[in-house]
Formats: structure tokens, C-alpha cells, sequence
């Protein structure tokens, strides 16, 4: 791909992708609902709990980047494990509840499938060890 920085970069823009395709899939967006409802739900209503693990790393990946003026091909491989495990369910720590309700979602909706597989194809295509 690209520099260490560059490829976590990119694997934080197609994360971030696919939590929003995610709040598509389920409706999240609906006609007058404001972005301030919706924050509040993600971040304090028990039925959008599955989704936090995503909204943390997110996160976390935010703030290494912001974090580190030097950005390892090891950082971007920690990452990259963590992708797996969480959106993938390859490798661990998997997050059942996540994987349950997101599963389904990929069925259901084609712009979902399609940011997966663009996040798929950006971890798959970083340098391994």
C-alpha cells in the first residue's frame, strides 16, 4: 500500500465507512432524527451496545495516529489484528455480540457488503511479517 502511517490511515477511513454503512443498514438515519439523538443513542442506549467495539476502535486508531509522530509497520499490523478479530471473527478477541448482529447485516444490505469487503481488501493488502 502505501507508509505504515498511511496504510492505519486507510484502514481508520474504511472502518469508519462501515460503522456508517452499518447505521444505514439499520436505519439509524431516519428523516428527522438529529445527529445529536443519534450520538446520544450509540453512546447510552443498551441496543447499540454491539456496535461500540467499532466506535472504540475507531478511536483508537484516531488516536494513534494523531498520537505518533512515527507510525510503525507494527502499529499497522496491531491494527490490522484487531480488525480481524472484531469485524471478521478470525483470530481473537472476537466479539460475539457484535459478530451476531452484524452477520445478518451484510446479508441484508449491499452497500454494507461492499465497505466490508473494501476494508477486507485494505487489511489483506498491508505488509506481513
Amino acid at each position: 500500500m502505501g507508509t505504515p502511517r498511511q496504510d492505519l490511515e486507510s484502514i481508520s477511513r474504511a472502518l469508519q465507512d462501515l460503522h456508517r454503512k452499518i447505521l444505514e443498514a439499520e436505519g439509524a438515519f431516519l428523516p428527522g432524527r438529529s445527529a445529536l439523538t443519534l450520538l446520544d443513542r450509540l453512546l447510552n442506549d443498551p441496543e447499540w451496545a454491539w456496535l461500540r467495539p467499532v466506535s472504540h476502535l475507531i478511536t483508537d486508531l484516531d488516536e494513534s495516529l494523531a498520537g505518533k509522530p512515527e507510525v510503525t509497520t507494527i502499529d499497522a499490523q496491531a491494527a490490522a489484528v484487531r480488525v480481524r478479530a472484531l469485524v471478521f471473527g478470525v483470530g481473537e478477541p472476537r466479539d460475539k455480540a457484535f459478530l451476531e448482529r452484524y452477520r445478518p447485516l451484510l446479508q441484508e444490505s449491499a452497500p454494507l457488503a461492499s465497505a466490508h469487503g473494501e476494508l477486507k481488501g485494505r487489511i489483506e493488502a498491508l505488509p506481513r511479517n
